[in-house]
């Protein structure tokens, strides 16, 4: 038998909210009162106002389906509704394909992927995001053999998932990381949950999928450099002879950069002199040129200010040009040249590697060396949380830790 529940989410911590010491966290929201608990720093988890309709589908695999009403007698027919289609597909009366085609809009997949484009141009995604979004939506549903609406099951999704996971373990080529199965399967979700939102679908058929653990089965595990690495690379970059003078001052101020500021190389490529505020050493980052297109101000080091000041006044750089002048692969060379000339290994004998954006993961390393919190990093890093923050980008070494103990006092 099927039962009704109330699911729980996460949400933003609402403006205003009042947080407990155990955790309970309290708010209003049109006069009515709220209650949820802390999870994290920033997200309450709290029950939704609607119904949810669980129960058994003809595969023995329970299913949670919203019936978007808050009424209990009302969700409580949707669930019965649902009961009734299960018994029928059971006994052979009918199909699930042939349910849901007759519950779905008479509307083609182009039709409705053109709908969900414009639907994320609306919503301010960046032309590269929804290209980017679409195009997985696609690929991935192509993979599974779906060519219509009435076909997308979380069965087939599964079974990608499954096969891809498969590849991996067997380190077939070009095999996709748990991190690249999780973007595909985020875009996908987002278009049937648009699906389910705009009723062209009855609900959200991939809800139920979890993404999967981006720790296991990830190729590359990258580290910071320590101190001792960052001073002999940074000398190798000034001895190496196989460039001018200004390609090496250019380097430099890059690699300079990079390790004080904790931007992406694909940022510092596209930095500009009006970015640069030289009288108060900031920084703004422009919307469109981030990862997470989320603009931003950030405090820089004098010393790297005025350097910066210098190299722009002594080649004439135009407020609107870019500072330097170099892309993904031409730095990624220059890098692994350097580190060479450094004579630090690529990959070491633990099997974490150095690569440009190890300077990112450099950058946050030493400032939580220095003893700088937590949340501090995770500003100056731009990241969504703090434990994204210490998670990927902070090296913690045994050292460390020992070091950190011999401050402990026994008793």
């Amino acid at each position: 038998m099927g039962h009704l529940i109330r699911v729980w989410t996460k949400s933003p911590l609402p403006v205003g909210a009042k947080v407990g010491r155990n955790g309970t966290v309290t708010w209003t929201v049109k006069g009515k009162k709220r209650t949820g608990k802390l999870s994290g720093t920033d997200k309450v988890s709290h029950q939704v106002d609607t119904w949810s309709a669980e129960f058994t589908d003809e595969t023995g695999k329970v299913q949670r389906v919203s019936t978007k009403t808050t009424n209990r007698d009302a969700a409580k027919k949707i669930l019965v509704q649902y009961e009734a289609e299960v018994d029928r597909i059971k006994s052979g009366v009918v199909t699930r394909e042939a349910l849901t085609k007759a519950k779905t809009p008479q509307i083609t997949l182009d039709e409705a992927l053109g709908q969900f484009r414009t639907k994320m141009v609306a919503n301010g995604n960046t032309p590269k995001s929804v290209n980017t979004t679409l195009q997985q939506v696609l690929s991935l549903l192509h993979a599974c053999g779906i060519d219509s609406l009435a076909k997308i099951r979380r069965e087939a999704i599964e079974r990608w998932i499954a096969n891809e996971v498969q590849r991996r373990e067997q380190k077939v080529e070009k095999a996709y990381t748990s991190r690249t199965i999780n973007h595909y399967l985020t875009s996908v979700k987002s278009f049937t949950q648009y699906l389910a939102d705009t009723e062209l679908l009855p609900s959200n058929p991939l809800k139920p999928i979890r993404k999967l653990n981006p720790e296991i089965g990830q190729r590359k595990k990258r580290r910071a450099m320590t101190e001792p690495e960052v001073e002999r690379f940074m000398q190798a970059v000034t001895t190496r002879k196989c460039r001018t003078k200004k390609q090496t001052e250019e380097r430099a101020l890059i690699y300079r950069l990079l390790l004080g500021t904790g931007l992406r190389s694909t940022e510092l490529s596209l930095l500009t002199p009006n970015q640069i505020d030289f009288e108060r050493n900031r920084l703004t980052i422009d919307a469109a040129k981030t990862k997470n297109k989320k603009a931003d101000v950030l405090p820089v080091h004098p010393d790297l200010v005025q350097s910066v000041k210098k190299w722009v006044e002594t080649h004439g750089i135009q407020p609107q040009e870019r500072i330097f002048h170099y892309n993904r692969d031409s730095i990624r060379r220059s890098f692994y040249g350097d580190l060479k000339a450094a004579g630090i290994e690529r990959v070491g004998s633990d099997g974490r590697s150095i690569d440009v954006h190890s300077l990112r993961k450099t950058f946050g390393t030493m400032l939580a060396r220095e003893g700088v919190p937590l949340t501090t990093v995770q500003r100056l890093m731009r990241h969504s949380t703090p434990l994204l923050t210490a998670k990927l980008y902070i090296d913690v070494d045994p050292v460390d830790m020992t070091q950190a103990l011999e401050k402990l006092t026994i008793y």
